[in-house]
């Protein structure tokens, strides 16, 4: 890229120290003689005019060349932050997987995930599912990190990072309507419930949410309800229905 720029430049100094001689020419002491003959002002005129158009030509070309390496150049930098968000977004879902294989029962608890389950939590807009007798738990990742102004009444919360205030969309709106689908389709009108997660340097204000947690709380917020409320053999089944779903909605859709 910075040989393009280069010859760009150099295309446009040689041009412009080319067209100097033609431009502003000292004219000669016999210049004060006038010429009566239309044809050899045309002959005199000409050269001028053909050093102005090539003049003109060149520059177009390195003007183009320099809007699409600048082009080039905001679509690499584009291209490299969007990577890097969605590097540290699937960052953020292994710690939130990492923190609950690590702390609930395998006996009990069935984790679902969409880096191990890609086609039917994808289809259900699901991060995370934990299945068990004591509940059904959709976990929705999010992001934000910083001070966050909870307004849970609100469509969008404040969130203030690095000295920026971002708008961050409701993070329970949107795991209530995740979670009320899921319990559509395990067809249970009960036991569904929702946890929205966010990395552990976020803070809330004034005080933290009942469904919203941090990674390192996320398997203590699961493990406060302790009353069964399925069989094994019910919540079996949910798992069959949660993978049964990605295959059956493809095919719905194709």
């Amino acid at each position: 890229m910075v040989r393009w720029i280069l010859v760009c430049l150099f295309i446009v100094s040689a041009n412009v120290m080319g067209a100097e001689p033609a431009f502003g020419k000292v004219p000669d002491k016999g210049a004060g003689v006038q010429i009566t003959n239309a044809a050899s002002d045309l002959a005199m005129t000409q050269p001028d005019v053909q050093s102005q158009s090539q003049f003109t030509a060149l520059n177009l070309i390195a003007l183009c060349f320099l809007v699409y390496l600048v082009w080039t150049a905001a679509r690499y930098l584009y291209m490299r932050k969007r990577d890097a968000d969605k590097t540290q977004a699937e960052k953020l879902k292994w710690q939130v997987y990492r923190s609950l294989t690590t702390s609930l029962d395998a006996k009990h608890y069935t984790i679902l995930t969409r880096h191990l389950y890609p086609e039917p939590l994808e289809a259900l807009s699901l991060d995370c599912v934990v299945l068990s007798p004591f509940g059904v738990f959709v976990v929705v990742v999010v992001e934000q990190s910083g001070l966050i102004a909870v307004e849970t009444d609100s469509q969008v919360w404040p969130c203030r990072y690095k000295n920026k205030t971002h708008y961050l969309a409701n993070p329970l709106t949107a795991a209530a309507q995740r979670a009320a689908t899921l319990a559509g389709v395990l067809n249970t009108p009960f036991g569904v419930r929702w946890l929205a997660v966010f990395p552990d340097d976020a803070e809330f204000s004034p005080t933290r949410p009942t469904d919203c947690c941090k990674v390192s709380e996320v398997s203590l917020d699961i493990l406060r309800y302790t009353r069964c409320q399925f069989s094994h053999e019910q919540v079996s089944l949910f798992e069959q229905a949660v993978l049964s779903y990605g295959q059956r909605h493809k095919r719905l859709s194709a």
